[in-house]
């Protein structure tokens, strides 16, 4: 019975998620550039004051509401938040690569490219724009909804599973974030994300596609040479490498 009335209470809220609302929480900018950051307590203060990044944040924190009511962490959700960790590289990589580069060129590519895909190229004409560098309301609102059902329903570890993918979609809209500001590098793993989203941006788009790590790219074959990959469609703009 408790069960029920929770996922119809997650019901209802999907229902309640009007287009006034994502309206307001999504204010059309113009926002600015992220090249005009150069230190990272800036970097913070932008990302906060940003209107979107503080709808995951809330989002997360929800998540993070629900796994602590559901009791202690056991033996399995220490499993399930090791597994995220190692999963993110390759989930990151597969999103990037199938979703947000996807083209209309099929009936699956023409509804990734509706999707995500269009967003995503526009992102690409102007890489530090903030207008176009942050997931939107819209996309976090609906998949922390979809993500509360099995955490309110299921097992505790499924709770530990949905917060763990909200951190990981956190850490990578910052750490994408971070990497189109001017912050230098200031450790090697960090100026190795950096340079090769340079590469991804303004060498070749269908490579270099990890964001808070190499892994992806590392195992899958697409972290070639600079010089081995051709300039691609997308790669333009003064940064060219």
């Amino acid at each position: 019975m408790v069960r029920a009335s929770r996922g119809m209470a997650v019901a209802n809220a999907l229902r309640l998620l009007p287009a006034e609302l994502f309206a307001r929480l999504d204010r059309p900018g113009p926002h600015g550039s992220a090249a005009e950051v150069r230190t990272l307590p800036a970097a913070v203060r932008r990302f906060l004051r940003h209107p979107r990044p503080p709808v995951l944040l809330g989002c997360v924190g929800a998540l993070a509401a629900v796994r602590a009511a559901r009791g202690p962490w056991r033996a399995r959700d220490v499993g399930v938040a090791g597994a995220a960790v190692a999963a993110q590289p390759f989930v990151e990589w597969s999103v990037h690569r199938l979703l947000l580069h996807a083209r209309p060129g099929s009936r699956l590519g023409a509804v990734g490219y509706q999707l995500a895909g269009y967003g995503h190229e526009q992102h690409h004409r102007d890489p530090t724009s903030l207008d176009t560098m942050f997931l939107r309301p819209r996309e976090v609102i609906t998949g922390t909804a979809i993500a509360a059902v099995p955490a309110l329903l299921g097992p505790a570890w499924a709770a530990t599973g949905t917060l763990c993918a909200g951190l990981g979609v956190l850490a990578y809209d910052w750490t994408h974030f971070l990497l189109h500001t001017r912050v230098p590098p200031r450790s090697a793993y960090y100026r190795r994300l950096w340079r090769g989203h340079r590469l991804h941006h303004y060498r070749n788009d269908q490579y270099w596609l990890g964001v808070t790590s190499p892994l992806g790219d590392l195992a899958l074959g697409t972290n070639p040479a600079r010089d081995a990959v051709p300039l691609s469609s997308l790669a333009h703009g003064a940064e060219r490498i």
